[in-house]
């Protein structure tokens, strides 16, 4: 059964054969838990949990039980993060096919909030996002590199994105020139 139109039916499960959750259910359960505003793996837990009847129905499965956090966090562990991201933009991109006329795109750096640790010595991680302002979706992100600033996270997200034409917005970081 292919779920939100198959979306993601086409990532490599990399965990081992015998488990009791399968990928694209329990990616469609999670993406759902936080667009229900689930911002940590224990309420996604619950979310899940609360409405593991419904969801079932949904997914045509027949889970017996809502994985644990700690399932939860393996699972997420096993992902191929460049292939999800590759599927997200490639959704993103299916949303602007039918859209004419320019195209408004706001690019931002941010801190992931949690990332950072005191114990680690370890700063936060930095991501840079483009927004399409007409559709209100992320387009595509990257991460900036420690040694680094935005500068040049922002114009490998420009070259990767294929958005010639667009008017993209940024801060006033991106008002440098190069000598």
């Amino acid at each position: 059964m292919q779920l939100l139109g198959g979306l993601f039916s086409g990532l490599v499960d990399y965990r081992k054969a015998n488990h009791r959750y399968e990928q694209e259910p329990l990616l469609c359960g999670l993406l759902l838990a936080i667009l229900s505003g689930a911002t940590s793996l224990r309420k996604m837990e619950l979310f899940l949990h609360e409405r593991l009847e419904q969801l079932n129905a949904l997914f045509g499965t027949s889970w017996k039980k809502a994985p644990t956090w700690v399932g939860i966090r393996r699972f997420l562990l096993t992902l191929d993060v460049a292939a999800l991201e590759e599927v997200v933009r490639r959704q993103a991109a299916r949303q602007r096919q039918d859209k004419v006329g320019r195209r408004w795109i706001a690019m931002d750096g941010k801190a992931l909030r949690g990332s950072a640790s005191r114990v680690q010595d370890q700063r936060a991680r930095q991501l840079v996002a483009a927004l399409s302002q007409e559709d209100l979706i992320i387009l595509g992100h990257v991460e900036v590199d420690d040694k680094s600033n935005e500068i040049p996270a922002v114009q490998s997200l420009i070259e990767s994105l294929e958005i010639a034409g667009g008017i993209i917005t940024l801060d006033a970081l991106h008002c440098q020139k190069k000598r």
